[in-house]
């Protein structure tokens, strides 16, 4: 009987070592354990057809916390999609989640596309992986696209040349380039926008360069242009180019007609 108890309480002993071992071994890791997956895309909320914006997608959450990899697969949803792409449309495992996508707007405006992502949350062991699906609408609209064609007049190169453009007075973008000697460079800037003001506004592009080497095809540093926006809240195709000043003015009176003035009525005899 002594010998029995003492087994019974060697076999408690036991029991009570092993107990609070147990209590501090981390349960295996399951789905349940981690949060969900979680995705962000910052992108614009309207571009021009044609037009390369960079965005930047950062997936967390799901099982690759901590240790993991995310991936993730991008397309282009839209009515017409012609044109578009983004570039890299899918991305390898990696541990930041953190993605750099260049999305090209479709050739077809006005219209709202959306960019669907597919990401993947796999855990460091690579047995477990979630996966979400979300949409990012990005509106597609038709640019005023102001041109110019700069004319180095002199012997030798000229570099960073800056060139601005603006509407209304307000500056839009800047950009520096550099000129050969006796050649040219081809100025571009599309202006998007959601909606504008009825009325005129004035385009104006400028160039500054210390030498006063670089100038216009005119002769000039700066080139100014009017377009007149009536009932239609977007500009279809406007052009203002320095280098052909009778095309521009043509391409303005096609797309931007200048409202009519009324006609004053006869007084009746």
């Amino acid at each position: 009987m002594n010998a029995f108890r003492r087994l019974v309480l060697a076999a408690l002993l036991v029991a009570s070592l092993v107990a609070p071992t147990l209590a501090f071994l981390p349960s295996a890791p399951n789905a349940s354990a981690y949060g969900g997956i979680e995705v962000t895309l910052q992108h614009p909320e309207f571009a021009g057809l044609n037009e390369t914006v960079e965005c930047v997608m950062t997936i967390s959450g799901g099982p690759a916390q901590p240790g993991g990899n995310y991936s993730y697969g991008a397309t282009i949803i839209g009515k017409n999609t012609s044109g578009s792409s983004i570039n890299p449309a899918s991305g390898p495992s990696q541990q930041s989640g953190v993605f750099k996508l260049n999305i090209t707007m479709p050739e077809e405006a006005p219209q709202t596309i959306k960019i669907r992502i597919n990401a993947t949350s796999t855990s460091a062991t690579g047995t477990t992986s979630d996966t979400l699906q979300r949409d990012f609408e990005i509106k597609v609209v038709v640019p005023v696209v102001m041109k110019a064609t700069v004319v180095n007049t002199g012997p030798v190169p000229v570099s960073n040349v800056t060139a601005r453009f603006f509407a209304d007075g307000t500056l839009l973008s800047t950009q520096t380039f550099n000129v050969s000697a006796n050649g040219t460079q081809k100025l571009s800037y599309s202006w998007t926008f959601l909606k504008i003001k009825n009325g005129k506004h004035v385009l104006t592009i400028t160039v500054d360069d210390p030498n006063n080497i670089v100038e216009f095809t005119d002769g000039n540093n700066v080139i100014s242009r009017d377009i007149w926006i009536g009932k239609q809240s977007n500009v279809a195709g406007a052009v203002l180019s320095g280098g052909v000043v009778v095309l521009a003015v043509l391409v303005f009176l096609m797309w931007v007609q200048k409202p009519k003035r009324k006609s004053k009525s006869k007084s009746k005899k």
